[in-house]
């Protein structure tokens, strides 16, 4: 969607992330639309484990969504890092997501890109999930006409592939997808896979 920034908000002097949206996105009005209705959304959550998602704004310059800003590292770099991560590691960034999917689904809010980049870590080992800027409502109608796919297809149910509705199941393949997912070959728990 685009890049992700580091910013300071100058009026009350916190950090925050922006998503600058690619021009190509921004210029389509719908697109902007969808993008604001999913926003006010997601900031229906409010959970210790879900990053808060603030405003959709624009300046001469770009579009952008700004955010909770987390200091620390997504779950891709994290695993990069790391290499294969043991057993009770993974149980507890796991168990954090799914304390964080839970609140948003009770609120009836499907996230539609859960991917390790949008995992983070802070310094204290406290994971978020971040992004819910494609979130969609399960109580109102959205704006993404049927049929399309939203979301990284590599970590997309069947169903969401084939853009055929929106269901807290989407979420949950796609974490196990993120618990199955190999770096180089190998698998991410170091000594056995729990979700075989």
């Amino acid at each position: 969607m685009g890049r992700v920034y580091k910013a300071v908000d100058t009026k009350i002097k916190e950090k925050v992330a922006l998503n600058l949206i690619k021009p190509e996105i921004a210029s389509d009005k719908k697109t902007l639309e969808r993008f604001g209705n999913e926003l006010r959304i997601a900031r229906k959550i409010v959970h210790k484990n879900v990053g808060r998602m603030y405003d959709i704004n624009e300046q001469e310059w770009a579009h952008y969504i700004s955010m909770e800003y987390v200091c620390g590292q997504d779950l891709k770099d994290f695993i990069r890092q790391s290499g294969r991560m043991g057993v009770g590691i993974a149980i507890l960034i796991i168990k954090q997501v799914c304390e964080g999917l839970l609140e948003a689904h009770k609120l009836g809010v499907v996230h539609r890109d859960l991917k390790p980049n949008n995992i983070m870590i802070d310094r204290e080992g406290k994971v978020r999930i971040m992004d819910f800027g494609i979130a969609r409502s399960l109580k109102e109608k959205g704006l993404t006409e049927a049929g399309v796919m939203i979301g990284t297809p590599e970590y997309m149910s069947p169903e969401q592939v084939e853009g055929r509705g929106v269901d807290p199941r989407l979420d949950i393949y796609s974490l196990g997808v993120i618990c199955m997912r190999c770096s180089q070959g190998k698998c991410l728990l170091k000594e056995r896979c729990l979700f075989q």
